[in-house]
């Protein structure tokens, strides 16, 4: 890490106090296909910035910016931005990790905790960079020891949700694929209808039998008496 070390820097060490910065709304979506396997704890938000909080808290609990050998303006505005790093780490960073712990694949949840912890490096580098030119050595080395680790802390948070988001489009372009595939395969065959059985042949019918026909009878004619 390069640090500014020139004396012409203190003015702009003087910026605004820390603002937690609230991301735009994002809609938030199921990512596609098979749920994503649980984070490991060790790499969730709160654990990857575990270790530099504490660092940061152990520093402000030795920093004496009323004795530093600078302006008292100066030397106020250094107050206020600890007392502002002091809120952000104890009130608003919290529950963003928290958040982002319930759902560390997915990046909104992830990004606005990143966003916070740029802006808490931000305040953070204004007050080193102050000290460094009137502080006590060991006041300097605190401060200097708890950029480092808060850096690195940074980095990991962010490869975090590059990991995620790198996840996410993966999942995403193989459920467009499978898509495309479904809509781009033929029609399945129509199913094949067994003909209709053929109608039973009903039996002719046999003619009625005719009555028989009786001879006439030839009645004999009398005789005649001569």
């Amino acid at each position: 890490m390069k640090r500014l070390l020139f004396p012409f820097l203190l003015a702009a060490t003087l910026a605004l106090p820390l603002t937690a910065q609230e991301p735009a709304p994002i809609t938030r979506q199921a990512p596609p296909g098979d749920a994503a396997p649980p984070t490991p704890a060790a790499l969730r938000p709160s654990s990857i910035l575990r270790g530099s909080i504490d660092s940061i808290h152990e520093t402000l609990d030795i920093l004496r910016p009323d004795k530093w050998k600078i302006p008292g303006a100066t030397a106020q505005q250094a107050q206020s931005n600890i007392s502002s790093i002091r809120t952000d780490i104890d009130g608003t960073l919290p529950k963003l990790l928290a958040a982002a712990d319930q759902s560390p694949n997915s990046v909104t949840e992830v990004l606005p905790a990143l966003r916070n912890v740029i802006a808490l490096y931000d305040v953070l580098l204004r007050v080193t960079q102050t000290a460094i030119l009137s502080a006590p050595t060991q006041q300097i080395v605190a401060l200097n020891d708890s950029l480092d680790r808060l850096e690195h802390a940074k980095e990991d948070l962010s490869d975090l949700i590059q990991s995620s988001a790198t996840q996410q489009n993966r999942q995403l372009q193989e459920t467009q694929t499978q898509l495309t595939t479904l809509r781009n395969a033929p029609p399945p065959p129509q199913p094949v209808c067994a003909p209709p059985p053929a109608p039973k042949k009903r039996p002719a019918k046999k003619p009625a039998a005719k009555p028989a026909v009786k001879p006439a009878t030839t009645t004999p004619a009398p005789a005649t008496t001569p």
